[in-house]
């Protein structure tokens, strides 16, 4: 997988993420054509990818349990942090019976959103940030997990792909819902 043209791709999807407020929180989840056409159908970058994507959730649930000002936004840290420590073991474990090895680092950009999260201090803007993170996470997270739902040539793939998507909708939908209510209120500092 390029990691280039996705960082670009997630560069223009901040720029552009509250543009849409006649959307579903469940509409603005969807994949979009120009991420899945980034994602790959390469069982090595279904691994690496969902991997670092689990430990991003859950170090910046862990950040934001230490630093968010937001009840709401503390509660649904808590919940990735458990939910993604789960879902990383189930991947661990499919991993394991298929003898991969799991990458012990985030990939670059994964790392670089998690880099802007540990150099926020707490208060409303660190607040925003989360929220967009957690947007954008969960945005590429359902990507790839749906179109390896659809394209893995690996069937262990596909059915742990579909078994993660509720979940993984669920958490999408919950930070739009969060991102919405901020804006509501004048909270959002993008």
């Amino acid at each position: 997988m390029k990691a280039l043209p996705l960082m670009c791709l997630l560069a223009g999807l901040a720029a552009v993420s509250g543009a849409t407020p006649s959307l579903s929180a469940a509409e603005q989840m969807k994949p979009s054509g120009a991420m899945e056409a980034v994602m790959s159908s390469d069982p090595s970058d279904f691994y690496e990818s969902a991997a670092s994507l689990d430990q991003l959730e859950i170090e910046a649930g862990k950040v934001a349990l230490e630093r968010s000002t937001d009840a709401d936004i503390k509660a649904y840290a808590s919940a990735m942090v458990k939910d993604h420590t789960a879902s990383s073991q189930k991947l661990t474990n499919l991993a394991t019976r298929k003898n991969v090895d799991l990458p012990k680092e985030l990939l670059k950009r994964h790392q670089l959103m998690l880099d802007s999260l540990k150099e926020q201090d707490a208060g409303p803007g660190f607040d925003a940030n989360y929220r967009m993170k957690m947007l954008l996470s969960h945005k590429e997270a359902i990507s790839l997990f749906d179109q390896s739902a659809k394209e893995s040539p690996d069937p262990d793939i596909r059915k742990f792909a579909l078994s993660m998507m509720t979940m993984l909708q669920e958490h999408g939908s919950r930070a739009q819902k969060l991102d919405d209510e901020a804006r509501k209120k004048g909270g959002r500092k993008s």
